[in-house]
């Protein structure tokens, strides 16, 4: 490779995965602090004000129809919106740092129905990095999220999981079946891996998706998001991200997210213990847990007995 870059490209080059190798071998060492005192119940109405809302935090207009604490759950319905490249919707974070194991128990229905009568209606657990912009100095092709979230697609009458990666505003999406009722998310960070899981009540955890995430290393917002009504938002708002994202339409939208809780907590996790992996190589490029943890040469399987229950 230095054959065919200038030197420069690719001094630059190496001090940029130099930097990021190191990142990821901070974070590994660096004691992290109890983060259970984050979780949230529900059986409080006044812890509402201990969660930050995204659209405030960026200074954009408020796509939440409905927000409150009511019979120990968090009840969220949103306005027409979407988690996509540029595009935003209500999301509700706290911040955190270092490895993480969040999960949380929901349910997603429609304003009357059992499930959402309106396309691309969802809600989940989200992680997203903060963006050193806000509404008046907004530019595109800074979004870096992940999330795992249920409802329906573009077929209403079919429930399904959406698990979505985006790297600065370039989303990738997969849709897999689900059911309606209760369901509990949990999304894993350990080092640069993220990994996704779903479960119904009763059954074994399942893991629906491992992103391999390595620039999302500062402190990371993290909780709950939903969005609904993405095809009916008119051309002329969802042609541009900026208008769309500083748009609150009068149109229709059918989500009702009940939220049962959100719990936080750090991994305990041997990562000596991952299948094929080395320390006398730990300080090769590229060789960290992570990379391994998000290889598919590992199976489902054997990550799950990794990260336990």
């Amino acid at each position: 490779m230095a054959a065919y870059l200038p030197t420069n490209q690719y001094q630059l080059m190496m001090k940029k995965w130099s930097f990021l190798f190191f990142a990821c071998c901070t974070l590994r060492a660096a004691a992290q602090s109890d983060i259970s005192q984050l979780s949230d119940e529900f059986s409080d109405p006044a812890t509402l004000t201990q969660w930050k809302k995204f659209h405030e935090a960026e200074g954009f207009p408020d796509k939440i129809q409905a927000l409150q604490i009511a019979d120990g759950k968090l009840l969220l319905e949103p306005r027409a919106s979407g988690w996509y490249a540029d595009y935003q919707a209500p999301f509700l974070f706290k911040t955190l740092s270092g490895n993480f194991d969040v999960r949380t128990r929901i349910k997603v229905s429609g304003l009357q129905e059992e499930h959402p009568t309106i396309d691309w209606s969802l809600a989940g657990l989200m992680v997203r990095q903060p963006k050193p912009t806000n509404r008046e100095t907004w530019q595109p092709r800074q979004e870096n999220w992940l999330f795992i979230t249920t409802g329906v697609a573009e077929q209403t009458n079919l429930p399904v999981f959406e698990v979505k990666t985006t790297s600065n505003s370039l989303s990738n999406l997969k849709l897999r079946p689900a059911k309606t009722g209760w369901v509990e998310l949990r999304i894993i960070r350990l080092e640069a891996a993220f990994i996704l899981l779903a479960r119904y009540d009763g059954q074994p955890w399942q893991i629906l998706e491992r992103f391999y995430r390595p620039v999302m290393m500062g402190p990371l917002q993290v909780g709950i998001n939903a969005y609904s009504c993405w095809n009916a938002v008119p051309p002329s708002v969802k042609g541009d991200p900026r208008v769309f994202n500083e748009t609150v339409l009068d149109i229709p939208a059918d989500l009702k997210l009940e939220v049962d809780y959100i719990r936080y907590k750090r991994p305990t996790v041997d990562l000596n213990q991952l299948p094929g992996y080395n320390p006398q190589f730990a300080g090769l490029l590229f060789y960290t847990p992570a990379n391994l943890l998000t290889d598919y040469s590992i199976s489902n399987e054997a990550i799950l007995k990794l990260i336990g229950e």
